[in-house]
Formats: structure tokens, sequence, C-alpha cells
């Protein structure tokens, strides 16, 4: 059975019963301080209220002395977690598992706990994917780099190669696609070459849903 998460005040406690979900029906004074001592967290009633009160990320009904609490939002450890299901669907993790079963072993261990290192493999698996996908239609030399002897095109370029180079008919990515995870590979620059910015879960998530539509997509042409 999982641990229950405690907490050192009031605010990080309300902060864990919204991560946890805790929130997600309207919740009264009461189940609230129940909740928190079934963790050993008895804190005095008035520093619970106030931090009820001061709480963002919670709306509230009803009267004074009677007020009910529920979430305004999904904490981020939330939506996090909901988008893992995707990213390591069966189907995606058959069609990479051959050449991609380091990063994928890391990826799963780093997924929500690091940043940094999240946005570096989602950005080495994308170009790994592109740069294989090419390979097996004898696309290589599309990736070379003209200026550069033995060298291949930037993430960037190959991304944009990938939207206009076609099989069938059909590019290796469809152009809305290309257009919005060039961000991934903004986050997967600045978590490895800025060592004074710290990549945040929260800024990855947004680019999520797209990210895996590329790895869908190009896994088609594998």
């Amino acid at each position: 059975m999982k641990e229950k998460r405690s907490a050192k005040n009031s605010t990080d406690a309300l902060i864990i019963l919204w991560e946890e979900g805790f929130f997600k029906k309207y919740q009264n004074f009461k189940s609230v301080c129940e909740n928190l001592s079934s963790r050993g967290n008895n804190f005095p009633y008035s520093s619970l209220a106030i931090a009820l009160r001061q709480a963002k990320f919670l709306t509230r009904r009803g009267k004074r002395g009677f007020f009910e609490y529920i979430q305004k939002h999904k904490a981020d450890s939330e939506v996090i977690k909901a988008i893992a299901p995707g990213l390591f669907s069966d189907e995606l993790l058959k069609s990479l598992q051959k050449d991609f079963k380091i990063e994928l072993e890391d990826l799963k261990y780093n997924y929500g706990k690091s940043g940094n290192c999240t946005a570096f493999l989602l950005r080495k698996i994308l170009e790994k994917l592109i740069y294989i996908t090419f390979a097996k239609h004898n696309l290589i030399s599309k990736l070379e780099d003209k200026s550069q002897t033995g060298r291949f095109v930037g993430l960037e370029a190959m991304i944009r190669l990938a939207s206009s180079e076609k099989i069938e008919g059909v590019p290796f990515l469809i152009s809305k696609t290309a257009n919005e995870i060039q961000s991934i590979k903004f986050l997967g620059d600045t978590s490895a070459h800025n060592h004074l910015v710290e990549v945040d879960m929260k800024t990855i998530v947004p680019q999520m849903p797209y990210i895996i539509t590329a790895y869908k997509e190009l896994v088609k042409k594998l």
C-alpha cells in the first residue's frame, strides 16, 4: 500500500491533497481535517482555514462556516500522469523497442521526475527517429549538411525536411505536427546546453500531445 504523504504546514498539506486528486470532488472543512489527521498532520484550525481561503487552485461554495471546496483545475502532477499512457502505449513501445530500448527505459525512469532529462530524451528520440525513417527509405543524403562533409543538418532542419519529403504522397510529418514540435527542440537544447536554466515538467506538458503525434506519424514509415 502506498504510504500517504505528509506535510510541514497547512499550505503544503493542501497542495499534497490537490496533487493526489482529493479536491476533484467538493470537500468540507471536516473532511479535509480528517484526511490530514490520518497522515499525522494536525494543524491548528485557524491555520488550515487561512490556507483554504488563500489556495489559488481551489474555489468554494456555500455560506461561512459551511464552505465546500473543489479544485479549479487539475494539479500539474495529475496532468503529467494522465499523459503517460499515450507516451508509453503498447502500440508505440512495440514500434520503438527495437531501436530505442535504452532511450525508452531512461524516459520511463525520468518522466515526471526530471524535466531536464525528459526534454533531452524526447528530443533525442525525435532526432533519431527521423534519421532511422529516412535511412529506411534511402533518403539519408537528404539529411546531410552540404556545407560540412560527414555531418548532418540540425533537428530544426530535419523536422522541416520530414514535413516536405513524402512517401507515396504522404509526408513523414504533416505540417501542423512539424510546426508544433519545434518547442521540444528548444527545450531539449536548453536541457543539454544551458546550465543556468532548469527545464520544468510543466513547460513540457503542453508539447506532449504533439510529440506523441510526431512519434506515431514517423513510426508509420518504419
